[in-house]
């Protein structure tokens, strides 16, 4: 949840302010004002020096740690590892040159300088070598040129004569060492490269200890920036500085006063001055607080988001997926990464506890839609028999029986033997008889599933409307909008709804009733806005109404990637079934995998956009400051 923050100027005597802010630090309730409005403290140089540190032995394999409290020797080993990552990056760029070199030179072959030296002096000319692309005849060039050697498209020339020649199609090399020279220069930078590489390798055994230091400089950094926020006053004899704290740590607060002799005193925010926000959760709530803080931060007066963005991004990754089998992939995997990881701490052990909950929302919504890894299943599998989806089509099938509708008469037109049918059980037996590959059963089953997705989006929209009531109170006539059109609409589109053949209202009664709250919702929505925004209420009032209505069609989307993801399933037992044993069972595992993989992405991306997108404007302002107070850092 969301407490609301309390701002204090706190004055002291000179002499204490360092006890003063060091209690603080341990306490780690207070969020002292920075006078610079830095949104980040700046690290020291002894904590970058660290952090490079760390950075360079993430490229290796950890070895096992030397768990020691030893500052110095942490001091020591930093200054190691940046020296020899500073030897071995130059000794790379060495290598990098030679090698060039080494590749420029080398179709010249192998010969010494003091050799050419004693043919210029013989001869009195001067040797030259070139190389040009092939693409000219060597007469083209220079008769003075031989070539002696092509490779890759392109020749190597050399000349033996006074002039310098000059084309475009050709680059001097000039060879300043032999090759041999050049080879055994390499050689010897690859031996130091692979020294220094195993210097490296072998201080990674220190890398808990670097942790534990760059945690020590963390907190002298931010005690040392906390102090010399605070200003002096009456010739420097005392400090004042402001900090914000949580209302429900101020008992914290009075203690630490009492004990370090310093006053405090309630003040008010300044001007357009933002508070902090701070959220205190625990348990699976902590984990819907990871969640948002993907997205955006809280106002500091937003109600708490948390645990609303778990359990509905829960529900809407369920009906993605949309499948028992794959559920019970994702609770596997939880449980096998928590036996085999048993350390699992702060942020990994809540995403492993994020991947079982998915999975038990997973397993939980597949088995009321009898989904398991696209397996048809017959109408007498118990989980076929038990499925939501199964229960609501009979219903369907058995109210358009009984009301011999439009349904109804279109379905004996197809299935003549539908007629014959006194339930709804039998009218979906004889149609899944028939040869049609739409058969009343697919179809209802579509109907219903996609009044699923819209009953949710509708449900979720107004739970967000009604969250906020009391800040918006024009919420109240967009719920009775949203209710309304649920219940009209279906008479303009000629549906049935889960309405009438679930709870049984009268289709007639419910949409007069339905079209009563829409004019009546509304109305109550335009005349609090004019009275609110004055006559711009009536654009916001028109704009709302679409907004609202395309917001709740969004909500298809969980029908669409949940039967894609279904559709895929289907089809991969059916390939299957054409493929001998071994080779099926691979490629089943392949296909899956694949098709899981599409699953938890289109889960993921909208499962968080329906809370973030379409909710979140109805149920939260945003653009918060996240609490983040004096306290010290610890590294286990």
């Amino acid at each position: 949840m969301r407490h609301n923050m309390k701002k204090y100027l706190f004055i002291g005597f000179k002499d204490e302010k360092e006890a003063f802010f060091k209690e603080a630090q341990k306490l780690g309730v207070l969020e002292f004002k920075n006078p610079q409005g830095l949104r980040h403290i700046p690290l020291s140089k002894e904590a970058e020096a660290f952090d490079s540190a760390i950075k360079i032995l993430r490229s290796y394999v950890l070895r096992e740690q030397e768990i020691r409290h030893d500052v110095k020797l942490a001091y020591t080993v930093r200054s190691d590892i940046l020296e020899t990552k500073r030897l071995l990056d130059n000794t790379q760029e060495k290598l990098l040159a030679l090698t060039t070199e080494k590749e420029l030179i080398a179709p010249f072959g192998d010969f010494t300088l003091q050799a050419t030296g004693i043919i210029e002096s013989n001869s009195r000319r001067k040797i030259r070598f070139y190389s040009g692309k092939s693409s000219r005849k060597l007469e083209d060039i220079d008769e003075n040129l031989v070539l002696i050697r092509a490779e890759q498209g392109i020749d190597y020339f050399i000349t033996f004569c006074e002039m310098h020649l000059r084309h475009p199609d050709l680059m001097e090399v000039h060879i300043q060492e032999p090759l041999y020279k050049i080879k055994k220069e390499i050689a010897e930078c690859e031996k130091l490269i692979a020294q220094h590489e195993g210097h490296l390798k072998d201080l990674t055994r220190y890398n808990w200890l670097l942790h534990w230091t760059l945690i020590q400089e963390l907190n002298k950094t931010d005690l040392s920036f906390a102090i010399n926020s605070a200003s002096a006053t009456l010739e420097a004899t005392l400090f004042v500085v402001e900090g914000w704290i949580p209302e429900n740590k101020i008992d914290e607060l009075k203690k630490l006063l009492k004990e370090n002799s310093v006053t405090a005193q309630e003040i008010a925010k300044e001007g357009e001055e933002t508070p902090p926000t701070y959220l205190e959760n625990s348990g699976t709530a902590r984990i819907g607080e990871d969640l948002i803080e993907v997205f955006d931060t809280p106002s500091h007066e937003d109600k708490d988001p948390s645990l609303w963005v778990l359990v509905f991004f829960s529900l809407f990754f369920a009906i993605i997926i949309g499948d028992a089998g794959y559920g019970l992939v994702f609770l596997f995997t939880a449980l096998l990464i928590k036996l085999k990881i048993k350390t699992l701490k702060g942020l990994a052990k809540r995403m492993v506890l994020l991947l079982a909950i998915l999975g038990g929302a997973s397993v939980g919504w597949g088995l009321l839609t009898s989904s398991f890894f696209g397996i048809e299943l017959s109408p007498d599998n118990p989980l076929k028999k038990c499925s939501l989806t199964t229960w609501l089509v009979e219903k369907k099938a058995s109210y358009h029986l009984a009301k011999k509708d439009a349904v109804y008469q279109f379905w004996v037109k197809k299935i003549p033997a539908i007629e014959q049918c006194t339930t709804g059980k039998e009218l979906i037996k004889e149609g899944n008889a028939s040869k049609l590959t739409e058969t009343p059963e697919v179809v209802f089953n579509r109907d219903v599933m996609m009044e699923l997705a819209l009953m949710i989006g509708a449900i979720h929209v107004i739970l967000g409307l009604a969250r906020y009531l009391g800040k918006r109170p024009v919420g109240a006539g967009w719920i009775a909008f949203i209710v309304g059109g649920y219940l009209f609409l279906p008479q303009i589109v000629h549906a049935t709804s889960i309405l009438h053949f679930v709870f049984g209202l009268a289709p007639e009664k419910a949409a007069n009733f339905g079209f009563q709250l829409l004019v009546g919702g509304i109305s109550y929505s335009l005349i609090t806005s004019i009275l609110l925004s004055g006559a711009i209420g009536i654009f916001d009032t028109f704009m709302a109404s679409v907004g609202i209505f395309s917001d709740i069609l969004s909500y298809l989307r969980l029908y669409a990637l949940g039967l894609s993801g279904a559709i895929l399933s289907q089809l991969i037992g059916q390939m299957v079934d054409t493929l001998p044993l071994f080779i099926g069972i691979l490629a089943a595992i392949l296909a899956h995998a694949t098709n899981l993989i599409l699953c938890i992405m289109g889960g993921v991306i909208h499962g968080l956009r329906l809370n973030f997108l379409e909710w979140y404007h109805y149920s939260f302002d945003g653009g918060g400051r996240l609490f983040k107070p004096l306290q010290l850092h610890h590294f286990e």
